[in-house]
């Protein structure tokens, strides 16, 4: 950790970046990190090879983050909240070199092993998020630095990974309810983040999660359904909209896994969720793992969430989804 303090003292531009098709957490990182280098006189600017959704919008710093990457002379790179160059292909692919010769920090809370061999890592695979690990981090050694809105990106973290705390999130609980009131009294705009994270929904984005409901199947110990990339288009809502029935997948009982397929051109990605109420309303949290799954397939992965993406082999993308679905059945 000295040798990252020094690294962050000595460095003055710096680039932070976040991972192709940017979620909640990552996002959250980068704004909370970035605000609070800005504070320090530091000149940040930051990238994801993917425009924010739309749903971030209500986030002014989120115009700032841009998805082209310049390869100037930087003194710092940050990843957040990834560890492998594959997650920003556009930006390093056939540029390997540039991010070798790099000054690199890395602050993730993946379980990825073979980082570059350059960077200075900031790790904690038992954090439920990445914002988990910034705002630990930071509150110890720069809480002047705190103010409402920082407090409100990393709150934001909190409130969307935990679906303002629907889930139970098994041994951490205690430990993100610590944060979130230690955030609160650094007064994050909680009814803010409320208005319009859950209580802000198109009317587009319900007639699609309509749609997805109505395509369940239930396989076993797996609730699935699916969109494809042409509905996405033709709705006129992203990605981060589609997925709203995921949500209420996970209301339901029974089910160990809920899983959405999404298909695209070229490939077929999947975003899978464990699901901890049984069907005589008892907790199976401790039966159900999303790694036992993931290791068939790679991935992004924890214990109660994981995505994956594949190659589309054929047109018939059911048939492929069928045969996804029949090697996750895995005795638990």
């Amino acid at each position: 950790m000295l040798k990252i303090k020094k690294l962050l003292k000595s460095s003055n531009n710096i680039a932070i970046f976040g991972h192709e098709n940017i979620d909640w957490d990552c996002i959250w990182s980068m704004l909370g990190l970035w605000s609070l280098l800005e504070k320090q006189w530091k000149k940040i600017s930051y990238f994801t090879p993917n425009q924010p959704s739309k749903l971030f919008k209500f986030i002014k710093s989120i115009s700032k983050i841009k998805t082209k990457f310049d390869y100037s002379k930087y003194d710092l790179l940050i990843f957040t909240d990834f560890t492998w160059y594959h997650r920003i292909p556009q930006f390093t692919q056939n540029r390997e070199k540039y991010f070798d010769d790099s000054q690199l920090i890395i602050i993730d809370h993946h379980q990825e092993d073979n980082p570059p061999s350059n960077a200075l890592l900031i790790k904690d695979i038992n954090a439920t998020s990445n914002c988990e690990i910034i705002f630990e981090t930071t509150y110890r050694r720069r809480k002047n630095y705190y103010d409402p809105s920082i407090a409100t990106y990393l709150y934001l973290w909190l409130s969307t990974d935990s679906w303002n705390f629907r889930f139970d999130q098994g041994q951490q609980t205690p430990r993100i309810f610590t944060n979130a009131l230690k955030l609160i009294k650094l007064w994050a705009d909680k009814k803010l983040i409320i208005d319009n994270i859950f209580r802000s929904k198109s009317f587009e984005a319900v007639q699609f999660m309509q749609n997805l409901l109505s395509r369940m199947i239930l396989k076993n110990n797996i609730l699935y359904t699916y969109f494809t990339q042409d509905e996405l288009l033709s709705s006129q809502i992203d990605e981060e909209e589609a997925v709203y029935a995921q949500i209420i997948m996970q209301d339901i009982i029974w089910p160990q896994f809920i899983c959405v397929f999404k298909v695209f051109p070229d490939h077929i990605k999947w975003s899978l969720r464990a699901n901890s109420i049984s069907s005589d309303g008892q907790s199976h949290q401790d039966q159900v793992d999303c790694r036992k799954i993931a290791n068939i397939f790679g991935g992004w992965w924890h214990k109660s969430a994981a995505w994956f993406k594949i190659k589309l082999q054929s047109k018939n993308f059911k048939k492929q989804i069928d045969q996804i679905i029949n090697q996750m059945q895995i005795d638990f």
